[in-house]
């Protein structure tokens, strides 16, 4: 079997583009993981959602729900940190998400 890495899908070339970014950023690229991005319904209240991840086999299922606003690429890369901490084993920790969502998504003038 050859060695899979990350995959990521996404409808919206910005998200995805700004996905990929963040995973080579937060240096979760490597994993054998596929990472679903799809827009969160407008009656959700919440900017964004992170599933329970699925394991088939050794590759781990990822799918992450961004409110498309204004907001969308600090809301990305929030969940990009919690996809981190679960592709690690580690547990979902909402204060370091909310310190890196800034720093990931630093460039203000690609914001729409």
């Amino acid at each position: 079997m050859k060695n899979l890495k990350m995959e990521i899908y996404c409808k919206n070339t910005a998200l995805l583009e700004k996905a990929v970014n963040y995973s080579r950023t937060l240096g979760i690229d490597h994993h054998n993981a596929v990472i679903q991005i799809k827009r969160l319904p407008p009656s959700f209240t919440q900017t964004g959602i992170i599933e329970h991840p699925r394991q088939l086999g050794k590759r781990t299922y990822i799918n992450i729900y961004v409110k498309l606003d204004s907001e969308r690429y600090i809301t990305l890369a929030h969940e990009m940190v919690h996809a981190r901490q679960v592709l690690n084993g580690q547990p979902i920790d909402e204060n370091e998400a909310y310190l890196l969502e800034n720093t990931l998504d630093n460039d203000h003038q690609k914001r729409l």
